[in-house]
């Protein structure tokens, strides 16, 4: 231990380790407790930090190994499907790593600029805090989200009272427990060792408690994956093997309540694509099954156009759910008029989507009120909550064929789990080419697709109704409790100074 209060070299070594640990607590890995192991060292290594210029390298450190491991995989997209060079496409990866590695350097350094005597108190809260900012600055990315890593942990059964942001405040008391146990006074032992057990026993009560109750309805649910790859899916000359593909795995399906199409599993412009929806209309004239697909929408009075999905119900009705959180450079580009001539040789498909009307949360149909959202709309709790307590089912359609083979499909699926956990709803995700699955309202996979494979995945959803806690007041509480964290260090430490 003493190594690291005297080798600043040594320091900066175990902050490029702990980081490079975070990305296997997730899925694939699932080796959750690597969280706590990871945080422990760096609040341990920022603790005996000379100043707080060392804790921003450190934290900068540890965000670099931690992001640069974990989400290195969107150099694929833009590689592959953006028109871009390898070189060119792990630059601006690179670009995008280095920008949210700044949040964990933030966090460090404002515990030690501010609370320095009382980092054990400032820390879980400034990390919370950073969190939450990195998942909404610039429309955000809140992948990675260390409670997310908690699913199937004890800790998950916290998720529907305080989200994924609760769960990594939790994540990190548990850490800086862990910290002070092997380096704080008696009292401050005494005081961590408390905080840990408290927690346990609370998550341990929490897990068999249901916050919301089935309604006595089922589904009967088919989700067709295609597995079209991605560099064919928008040619023309293979649209009729898109539509045979499709059609082939749904044909044994059609007694079921609902069959789900991924994001964009009609290649085409909705106004020009009778060809796959008229012939999907007989298939459907002898059955009362609802039919949802992912579709481009373009509104023909403004030139607008959606990233859509399309629900075919009673008599034919056709409702649209318009995407409202979009990607940006995938399906936008921000700043356009500064960037356009800047990124021009960026040629990804379908970048100038509009955004939907962001009060439309749900479908409504006589079988289940449906909480919709598209690709990575799911990773934002604060945004599928809001179609809560309304929908009695969550539906998710996607596109991972962006990502390949990597990490990002697992972790996109257990960020899925999470919003369900969060919700008690069942959630369904269609998705092209893996993983699709059918997630219950404790965010367990009943059933999933074999990656990169054609494959309809049938199963029973339960429908629910009430509303979880977090369902109702999101991130609220624990932002306010970070507050008062950090208000109680304030007063400590002006107490200690006076």
């Amino acid at each position: 231990m003493s190594l690291f209060a005297e080798n600043m070299f040594a320091r900066k070594i175990c902050a490029i380790l702990s980081g490079a640990l975070v990305p296997f607590a997730f899925a694939p890995y699932n080796l959750y407790i690597l969280s706590f192991i990871s945080l422990s060292i760096l609040f341990y290594i920022w603790s005996k930090a000379e100043s707080k210029r060392e804790t921003f390298i450190l934290g900068y450190l540890f965000g670099l190994a931690m992001f640069g491991i974990g989400v290195n995989w969107l150099h694929i997209s833009i590689n592959l499907f953006g028109g871009m060079n390898i070189i060119g496409a792990f630059f601006f990866t690179f670009i995008f790593i280095a920008y949210i590695s700044f949040y964990p350097a933030i966090c460090g350094y404002l515990a030690k600029r501010f609370f320095n005597n009382y980092f054990i108190l400032a820390v879980p809260a400034f990390w919370l805090l950073t969190e939450w900012c990195r998942g909404w600055v610039i429309t955000g990315f809140p992948w990675l989200n260390i409670g997310t890593s908690q699913t199937d942990s004890l800790l998950s059964s916290f998720a529907p009272l305080i989200g994924d942001y609760g769960l990594s405040l939790a994540v990190c008391l548990i850490a800086i427990s862990i910290t002070t146990l092997f380096t704080g006074s008696l009292k401050q032992r005494l005081v961590s060792g408390s905080m840990v057990v408290f927690i346990a026993t609370s998550s341990f009560i929490l897990t068999d408690f249901n916050w919301t109750q089935e309604n006595g309805k089922e589904l009967s649910v088919t989700l067709v994956q295609g597995a079209i790859p991605q560099k064919i899916k928008w040619k023309s000359e293979f649209r009729e093997r898109t539509y045979e593909i499709y059609s082939g795995l749904s044909e044994p399906y059609w007694s079921s309540d609902l069959i789900i199409w991924p994001e964009t599993a009609i290649p085409s412009y909705y106004h020009r694509a009778d060809d796959f929806i008229n012939r999907i209309k007989p298939q459907r004239q002898n059955s009362d099954t609802l039919f949802m697909s992912g579709i481009v929408n373009k509104d023909l009075s403004t030139n607008k156009y959606f990233n859509s999905i399309l629900l075919i119900g009673a008599d034919n009705k056709h409702q649209f759910y318009n995407k409202h959180h979009l990607v940006p450079f995938g399906e936008y580009l921000p700043f356009k008029s500064l960037l356009s001539e800047i990124l021009r040789f960026l040629r990804i498909p379908m970048s100038d989507f509009s955004s939907g009307d962001i009060t439309q949360k749900t479908l409504k149909t006589d079988k289940a009120i449906f909480g919709m959202n598209i690709c990575y709309e799911d990773a934002y709790g604060t945004e599928v909550r809001q179609s809560l307590p309304d929908a009695n089912i969550l539906v998710n359609v996607s596109n991972d064929a962006w990502f390949g083979d990597s990490m990002a499909p697992h972790q996109h699926l257990q960020m899925a789990r999470m919003r369900a956990l969060e919700n008690g709803r069942y959630l369904l995700r269609s998705t092209n080419t893996g993983i699709s699955a059918v997630i219950d309202n404790k965010g367990k996979i009943i059933s999933r697709s074999p990656q990169f494979e054609p494959h309809a995945l049938h199963a029973t959803a339960k429908l629910f109704e009430g509303a979880t806690p977090y369902s109702r007041y999101g991130n609220y509480p624990v932002l306010i409790f970070s507050f008062l964290l950090l208000l109680l260090s304030y007063l400590l430490q002006r107490k200690t100074q006076s």
